[in-house]
């Protein structure tokens, strides 16, 4: 997921990869929930995923689940780390 930022009247794209562990479908306030590990501690972003300052989101990997929300994945860090 690639996100703009705009401090300062600058802006910037910066990268983000982690897990979508929810989506919460809201016509044009839909959110992602998505999970990250940064320096082995585990964060959370709440994503509006229809805003402009989203500019491209791209699938990596895509694995079979049988549930709609992985909030048992914060207990699980190996799952992350792959």
């Amino acid at each position: 997921m690639k996100l703009q930022e705009v401090p300062e009247n600058k802006r910037r794209v910066s990268t983000v990869k982690g897990i979508v562990i929810a989506r919460r479908n809201a016509g044009l306030n839909t959110t992602i929930r998505l999970r990250r590990l940064v320096a082995g501690v585990g964060i959370e972003s709440l994503l509006p995923l229809y805003s402009p300052n989203v500019k491209e989101i791209k699938v990596l990997d895509k694995k079979k689940v049988r549930r709609a929300k992985l909030y048992y994945l914060r207990d699980k860090m190996n799952a992350l780390k792959k």
